[in-house]
């Protein structure tokens, strides 16, 4: 989509993809972070498909428009509200010209940075599970770090770690390593560990998507995002409750992620034309292969003499690349992270890079994490 958006509107680009014969994907890059945004078309307002939950990026909106309302020269109505001018309702209208992109293939194809593996290091870190970790080449020549666990959900068990091995919902956060101990002094034996779903950094760190601890949902339970865990049965999936509601009550652990990535052994949804797909980032990612193994998944970036980072394109090739046939993205940036257990000691395997201090290392508080341990 083409637009010229005046120097004092808030818009500072639009693009454009039809998703289906029905409805065009239209994103909306604004110049300052926003939030509660919503758009006026042809006297019909549209929400924000994703800020409403996570804010992920501030600057960017999503909305899902249909088709026969959009017109080739539409004027739209912008309604937000600054994240500095909370209370303060502004409205404004703007003028584009829609030029609306109908190939997929090729955006997913310019955003492939052609990682190419050179040197793996793989371990046992238990019966059943097994760790690698292996240095990509991107076509720029620099290097992508990527640290993948394999797990036998016959011998490795699926638990979800939260702060002080506790159940509530909101208001709580602990580092990965924090949340391991309260587990441990519960009588869970780790084994290893990743970052799982977004929160609200902002607000009351709530998270966004289902989170199953024990057989009780502590949060979001008509959550509509995808989500990885195991049955009481011990057995991994990567669903939603839309799709699959009697899963509500055989769950025993999962964690919610943002949208599934590969489904059926092919790319699924990757938030195409956003920045926060074709941005290269700290990635994590969790899915479970045809065999029902399951796969954690974790691309270091931000730091680019170490590792480059990965697009969401990037991140889903290399899942599938692993065998998944199924996976959901996880919580990335500063908190990606992967922590291993040998000879009885914890240890932190990535470089951790917040996107405001991407050399500080610095070891982020989330709201609930990944432990793979020991089967009881």
């Amino acid at each position: 989509m083409s637009a010229k958006p005046s120097r004092f509107s808030p818009v500072l680009a639009l693009s454009a993809l039809e998703t289906s014969p029905e409805q065009i994907k239209l994103v909306v890059r604004t110049r300052m972070p926003m939030f509660n945004v919503k758009l006026e078309l042809g006297g019909v307002r549209f929400t924000d498909a994703f800020n409403d939950e996570e804010p992920l990026d501030l600057k960017t909106h999503v909305f899902y428009l249909p088709k026969k309302d959009l017109t080739l020269n539409a004027h739209v109505k912008l309604l937000f509200r600054p994240l500095k001018r909370l209370g303060l309702q502004v409205s404004c209208g703007f003028p584009f010209t829609a030029q609306v992109r109908t190939d997929p293939e090729a955006i997913i194809a310019q955003d492939d940075n052609g990682l190419v593996p050179e040197e793996t290091a793989s371990r046992i870190l238990a019966e059943g599970l097994t760790y690698r970790k292996i240095r990509y080449r991107d076509t720029d020549g620099k290097p992508v770090i990527v640290c993948v666990l394999q797990a036998d959900p016959e011998k490795i068990g699926f638990y979800t770690g939260t702060p002080s091995d506790g159940y509530a919902s909101k208001n709580v956060r602990a580092t990965i390593p924090d949340m391991i101990a309260a587990a441990e002094k519960g009588g869970i034996n780790g084994l290893a560990a990743v970052n799982a779903d977004f929160f609200d950094m902002f607000g009351d760190h709530h998270p966004s998507g289902l989170c199953v601890k024990n057989g009780r949902t502590v949060a979001n339970p008509h959550s509509r995002r995808p989500f990885i865990g195991v049955t009481k049965a011990g057995t991994p999936v990567v669903d939603t409750l839309q799709e699959t509601p009697e899963l509500r009550r055989e769950l025993a652990h999962a964690v919610g992620g943002l949208q599934m990535l590969v489904r059926d052994g092919k790319l699924y949804e990757l938030s195409l034309l956003e920045p926060f797909s074709y941005v290269r980032h700290p990635r994590t990612a969790a899915g479970i292969t045809k065999d029902g193994q399951i796969l954690l998944v974790e691309v270091d970036g931000r730091i680019p003499a170490h590792s480059n980072g990965a697009s969401l394109t990037d991140l889903a090739k290399l899942l599938i690349a692993f065998g998944a046939d199924r996976a959901v993205n996880l919580d990335g940036g500063g908190s990606s992270a992967v922590y291993i257990k040998e000879n009885g000691e914890w240890k932190l395997e990535t470089v951790p890079a917040d996107l405001f201090r991407p050399n500080d290392k610095l070891i982020r508080k989330d709201y609930n994490c990944i432990i793979l341990c020991e089967k009881k």
